[in-house]
Protein backbone atom coordinates (compact mmCIF):
# COMPACT_ATOMS: atom_id res chain seq x y z
CA UNK A 1 0.00 0.00 0.00
CA UNK A 2 1.10 3.67 -1.42
CA UNK A 3 2.30 5.28 2.44
CA UNK A 4 2.87 9.39 2.46
CA UNK A 5 4.44 10.83 5.20
CA UNK A 6 2.55 13.81 6.16
CA UNK A 7 4.69 13.79 9.94
CA UNK A 8 7.63 12.10 11.80
CA UNK A 9 7.45 12.12 15.77
CA UNK A 10 10.31 10.12 17.93
CA UNK A 11 8.11 8.43 21.08
CA UNK A 12 9.27 6.54 23.59
CA UNK A 13 8.17 3.34 21.45
CA UNK A 14 10.10 4.56 18.34
CA UNK A 15 9.53 6.57 15.83
CA UNK A 16 5.77 7.08 15.22
CA UNK A 17 4.91 8.13 11.74
CA UNK A 18 1.69 9.86 9.95
CA UNK A 19 0.38 9.41 6.90
CA UNK A 20 -2.22 9.50 3.85
CA UNK A 21 -3.03 6.31 1.68
CA UNK A 22 -5.53 5.87 -0.43
CA UNK A 23 -8.29 4.78 2.32
CA UNK A 24 -7.05 7.32 4.35
CA UNK A 25 -4.57 8.44 7.37
CA UNK A 26 -2.78 5.75 9.42
CA UNK A 27 -0.63 6.50 12.23
CA UNK A 28 1.81 3.96 13.67
CA UNK A 29 5.45 2.97 14.71
CA UNK A 30 7.95 3.12 11.71
CA UNK A 31 9.71 -0.28 11.75
CA UNK A 32 12.56 0.12 9.42
CA UNK A 33 16.35 -0.38 10.14
CA UNK A 34 17.37 0.10 6.09
CA UNK A 35 14.96 3.05 5.14
CA UNK A 36 14.58 6.00 7.35
CA UNK A 37 11.24 8.56 7.01
CA UNK A 38 10.92 11.62 5.53
CA UNK A 39 7.83 13.99 5.37
CA UNK A 40 6.37 14.41 2.18
CA UNK A 41 8.07 11.16 0.47
CA UNK A 42 5.80 8.05 -0.89
CA UNK A 43 6.89 4.20 0.62
CA UNK A 44 4.93 0.96 -0.06
CA UNK A 45 4.27 -0.42 3.38
CA UNK A 46 2.70 -3.88 5.33
CA UNK A 47 0.96 -3.34 8.17
CA UNK A 48 1.16 -5.41 11.46
CA UNK A 49 -2.22 -4.74 13.77
CA UNK A 50 -1.26 -7.22 16.41
CA UNK A 51 -4.60 -8.57 16.56
CA UNK A 52 -5.05 -12.00 17.38
CA UNK A 53 -8.40 -12.08 18.86
CA UNK A 54 -11.86 -12.16 17.09
CA UNK A 55 -13.56 -10.19 19.75
CA UNK A 56 -11.33 -7.12 18.50
CA UNK A 57 -12.86 -7.45 14.79
CA UNK A 58 -16.57 -6.28 14.05
CA UNK A 59 -18.37 -7.48 10.52
CA UNK A 60 -19.76 -4.23 9.64
CA UNK A 61 -22.49 -4.61 7.44
CA UNK A 62 -22.59 -0.92 6.28
CA UNK A 63 -19.68 -0.64 4.87
CA UNK A 64 -19.60 -0.20 1.16
CA UNK A 65 -15.89 0.72 1.06
CA UNK A 66 -12.01 0.45 2.82
CA UNK A 67 -11.49 3.23 4.87
CA UNK A 68 -8.49 3.96 7.76
CA UNK A 69 -9.02 7.13 9.49
CA UNK A 70 -7.30 8.55 12.76
CA UNK A 71 -9.91 9.07 15.70
CA UNK A 72 -8.23 10.37 18.48
CA UNK A 73 -5.15 8.26 19.68
CA UNK A 74 -6.52 5.65 17.32
CA UNK A 75 -6.42 4.21 13.74
CA UNK A 76 -10.05 2.85 12.71
CA UNK A 77 -9.63 0.30 10.17
CA UNK A 78 -12.24 -1.02 7.44
CA UNK A 79 -11.36 -3.43 4.79
CA UNK A 80 -13.05 -6.06 2.44
CA UNK A 81 -12.32 -9.97 3.51
CA UNK A 82 -11.30 -10.78 0.32
CA UNK A 83 -10.47 -14.23 1.20
CA UNK A 84 -9.66 -16.71 4.02
CA UNK A 85 -6.48 -19.41 4.03
CA UNK A 86 -5.90 -20.27 7.66
CA UNK A 87 -5.18 -16.36 7.81
CA UNK A 88 -7.45 -13.36 6.55
CA UNK A 89 -6.47 -11.15 3.46
CA UNK A 90 -8.17 -7.58 3.73
CA UNK A 91 -8.10 -5.48 0.97
CA UNK A 92 -7.86 -1.86 1.66
CA UNK A 93 -6.77 -0.96 -1.97
CA UNK A 94 -6.12 -1.90 -5.10
CA UNK A 95 -2.50 -1.66 -4.06
CA UNK A 96 -3.19 -2.50 -0.21
CA UNK A 97 -3.51 -6.26 0.79
CA UNK A 98 -3.19 -7.13 4.33
CA UNK A 99 -2.77 -10.33 6.64
CA UNK A 100 -4.97 -10.87 9.81
CA UNK A 101 -4.13 -14.15 11.74
CA UNK A 102 -7.32 -14.91 14.48
CA UNK A 103 -6.39 -17.06 17.19
CA UNK A 104 -9.95 -17.23 19.11
CA UNK A 105 -11.41 -17.46 15.77
CA UNK A 106 -15.28 -18.44 15.81
CA UNK A 107 -15.31 -19.01 11.82
CA UNK A 108 -18.81 -16.26 11.22
CA UNK A 109 -16.22 -13.82 9.11
CA UNK A 110 -16.52 -14.81 6.23
CA UNK A 111 -15.63 -13.85 2.23
CA UNK A 112 -17.21 -10.19 1.09
CA UNK A 113 -17.29 -8.99 4.59
CA UNK A 114 -16.49 -6.05 5.93
CA UNK A 115 -14.44 -6.16 9.29
CA UNK A 116 -13.56 -2.92 11.54
CA UNK A 117 -11.45 -3.04 14.10
CA UNK A 118 -9.55 -0.25 15.90
CA UNK A 119 -5.71 0.19 17.36
CA UNK A 120 -3.90 2.14 19.51
CA UNK A 121 -0.93 4.26 17.11
CA UNK A 122 1.71 2.54 19.23
CA UNK A 123 0.50 -0.91 18.10
CA UNK A 124 0.21 -0.44 14.37
CA UNK A 125 3.77 -1.59 12.93
CA UNK A 126 4.62 0.20 9.56
CA UNK A 127 6.63 -1.76 7.69
CA UNK A 128 8.25 0.03 4.67
CA UNK A 129 9.79 -1.68 1.61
Amino acid sequence: MLFTITEIRNENDGILVSGETLTGRIKGIWKSDGLSPAVGKSYQIELDFGITDRNMININPNAKNASTEICNDKVVFTALCESIDEIYFLRFSFDGLEMLEIEQDDFTIQEGDFLTFEKPFAEIGIYPY
